[in-house]
């Protein structure tokens, strides 16, 4: 929540009209909650979604040519259930996963690992650090809110992705593997549950950056 409330203001505070308002309409809740039920209404308009649609499209097309679009489709579908019957039964079921949900969930693991080792293969170059991501300590003390370079915020998005996607392979295995101790086992549980929070937010704030139009003051 802290980082939809920290994306979604920046982008009010950013908007043309603040120019013209002043800091007045910046700190305004009552315009800031106005802006957002009006744009989450906006994003479930059929233009809307159609151009979303058509934008990913185009990007997945550049950057995954050929039948390297295969990779990204898996990793974007497995990762969707994985993310979706993770939480959903974490949050609303007491028993949490199991039956069929469960099967599929253990399935979609095994296709996000294999999808995730292409996907770094393929991609893991382009996100290689560099000269232009030099960032500034000031920067790093509160990153939400100073503006750092897009380019090194993607390249940690997609890198905390990974890392965290790769413990979430590996505590997955290791709680069904009987060569750990049942306290063991349950503790890679807990550390799965929490690097899927960890990468669901990488998930998030990289779609953000790349597929929502950014605009600075």
């Amino acid at each position: 929540m802290a980082i939809f409330f920290a994306l979604t203001y920046r982008r009010f505070g950013s908007r043309p009209a603040v120019k013209e308002t002043g800091a007045r309409a910046r700190s305004s809740l009552s315009a800031y909650g106005a802006w957002l039920w009006l744009n989450i209404r906006k994003m479930f308009e059929r233009e809307s979604l159609k151009k979303a649609k058509n934008e990913m499209k185009a990007w997945v097309r550049d950057h995954y040519p050929g039948w390297t679009q295969g990779i990204f489709i898996a990793l974007g579908a497995s990762f969707l259930y994985l993310a979706a019957s993770g939480f959903i039964f974490a949050l609303f079921v007491p028993r949490g996963l199991f039956g069929l949900p469960l099967l599929a969930h253990v399935a979609g693991g095994g296709l996000f690992a294999f999808s995730l080792a292409g996907t770094l293969i393929w991609r893991g170059r382009a996100y290689r650090p560099g000269e232009d991501d030099e960032i500034s300590a000031d920067v790093l003390a509160c990153p939400l809110f100073k503006n750092p370079p897009l380019a090194f915020v993607r390249k940690t998005c997609f890198w905390t992705f990974a890392a965290f996607g790769l413990i979430q392979v590996l505590t997955a295995l290791g709680s069904m593997l009987p060569i750990f101790t049942f306290e063991t086992q349950v503790a890679m549980i807990v550390i799965h549950r929490y690097s899927a929070l960890a990468v669901l937010l990488a998930a998030i704030l990289f779609i953000d950056l790349t597929f929502i139009p950014q605009r600075r003051s």
